[in-house]
Order: structure tokens, then sequence, then C-alpha cells
């Protein structure tokens, strides 16, 4: 777990806070693989790639099996066409077709996917990318209705297991996180979001 601060002064609520918590986990759980950073323009978190090597060799095995029956039930539905056997193999290949694209997703976002997340200048921005390609999502701290883990933790594709809540369309953060480490970024984005929005 890597933890900085830069250009700011800690306060007794802010970043002792931050840091206190961090020493509780860590003490009790062993390091996290996040890394926190605490800046004069506000909070960053960096998530890095998971890499559930086991989970991705099984993947891998899968897909195999996977590409064998996509070549198979193409052939026969390239040799049978439109007549019924045809019909009834498009009904199989197209679940089948996509649940291959989404193990190969899951297998990309293991080995080189990963999130940041900041909130700064009044705003949480989430910041993903794979490959090179890279997707951002901004929501103001005044539409932030709350910030809670949802599930268990793990998710191995990118979903994000904390749901943030909003005056519009939800955001899921927190990609591939332990339910504890999920805990602790949910807490500071709350902290951050109060810090910012103000007294009440």
């Amino acid at each position: 777990m890597v933890v900085e601060e830069e250009l700011i002064q800690p306060t007794p609520n802010n970043w002792e806070r931050v840091n206190r918590l961090v020493s509780d986990i860590e003490r009790l759980r062993g390091p996290l693989h996040i890394s926190i950073r605490q800046t004069e323009d506000g909070l960053g978190i960096y998530v890095p790639p998971s890499r559930k090597i086991a989970t991705v060799l099984f993947l891998l095995l899968w897909l195999c099996g996977w590409a064998a029956g996509q070549y198979f039930a193409v052939g026969e539905l390239w040799r049978s066409g439109l007549r019924l056997p045809g019909v009834l193999l498009i009904v199989w290949i197209v679940p089948w077709t996509l649940g291959g694209l989404a193990v190969m997703w899951t297998i990309l976002w293991q080995l080189l996917g990963q999130e940041r997340l900041f909130f700064t200048a009044g705003a949480l921005v989430r910041e993903w990318s794979v490959l090179g390609q890279s997707r951002r999502r901004t929501v103001m701290d005044k539409e932030i209705v709350s910030v809670k883990v949802d599930g268990p933790g793990g998710d191995l594709a990118g979903l994000g297991t904390i749901k943030v809540e909003t005056t519009g369309k939800q955001m899921r953060i927190g990609s591939g996180l332990d339910h504890y480490e999920a805990e602790l970024v949910a807490t500071l984005i709350r902290d951050q979001a109060a810090l910012e929005q103000g007294p009440k």
C-alpha cells in the first residue's frame, strides 16, 4: 500500500484520519494494493490491475473449449442455412458468443486494466483504461447522494464494487477491490464529499 502526501499540510480530521484508517486496515489485513495520494487539489486513488493469475489461467482454458464450440457451431450453421437446425443453432450461438466476448474482456481487464479515482475541484472522477483506451466519468459532489459497498468485492471484469448513487445515473467504482479495501475507498470518498460540500 502506498500513501503519499504532496503539497498539503495534513489536518487532524482529514489526512491524519486517512493514515489512521490505512494503518488500522493494514495491521489487520496486511498491505493493500491500492495507492492513495493527497494533494492540494484533493484526493487520488490508483487501483492497479488485480491480476488474479489462477482465474486468468482457468478462463484461458475455458476459452479454448469456447473457441472449439464456436468453430463447430459456425460450421454447422453454414452447412444447414436457415432450416430448423440452423435457426435453433442461432438461438444457442448468440449467448455463447456474448459469453466468450465477456470472458475475453475479463482476461484483458485482469491483466491490463487500471482504474484511477480523483476527488478534486468539487467532483468525483473515475478514469479507467485498458490497452491504451480510456474512459472518464465525472460526478459533481452536490450530485452524490450516497456511497456504499455493493457486493462481496473482488469483481473480475472492472464493474466496480462500490455504488455511488447520484441525482442522475449511478456510478460504480473500485474495480477488483477486496471488501475491506472497498470499505476504505467508500469511506474516503464519503469523507471527501462531505469536506467539499461543507456544513449543511
